[in-house]
């Protein structure tokens, strides 16, 4: 067998094959879950006559997001399984540099935080109303932490070059004499 031969070539996905292709829809689905049941949970936030569609909402982010924990602790391959933080992963990731920004993995990190305290406390205020203002409050901040990651993401896929291409063609340019 050659050495080529040997080794698994990168799919177009750039991983091995069969990991990626099956895994970014997979996470492509977790994303539209909990961007949806999210959506749905804040919209229907202040009625009354919604509020059992707000419950089954809030649940099913909650849902989502426990899993995704309990998958990337049990995961053995990425992109599901989570780093395992440890002082020896920090100096292998530094000396590799990878070229990943770390604030894009902290905004992940406040994501799950602030997504799934609002999913729970939300539950936990069905029982104790004193924790109401607690679940407003994380939903707001989750808000803020969704919007830094819908913005890093459009920066991060060129999105800040084809903002400024359409506003140079937005401003009409003058005409040369």
């Amino acid at each position: 067998m050659t050495r080529s031969a040997s080794r698994p070539r990168p799919s177009a996905t750039g991983g091995r094959r069969g990991g990626p292709r099956v895994a970014l829809p997979a996470m492509r689905v977790w994303h539209a879950v909990i961007l949806g049941g999210f959506l749905v949970a804040w919209l229907t936030g202040d009625s009354d006559d919604l509020y059992m569609m707000h419950q089954v909402a809030g649940y099913t982010v909650l849902i989502a997001v426990v899993l995704r924990l309990l998958v990337g602790l049990v995961a053995t391959r990425a992109p599901w399984r989570l780093p395992r933080p440890s002082p020896a992963a920090a100096r292998r990731w530094l000396a590799e540099r990878r070229g990943r920004n770390p604030g894009f993995a902290w905004l992940a990190v406040a994501l799950l935080i602030t997504v799934g305290a609002s999913a729970g406390a939300g539950m936990a205020a069905h029982w104790l109303p004193q924790v109401e203002d607690l679940h407003g409050a994380l939903t707001d901040a989750a808000l803020w932490v969704i919007g830094a990651h819908a913005l890093f993401i459009v920066a991060m896929f060129g999105g800040l070059r084809r903002l400024r291409a359409l506003a140079g063609r937005a401003v009409p340019r003058p005409r040369e004499a």
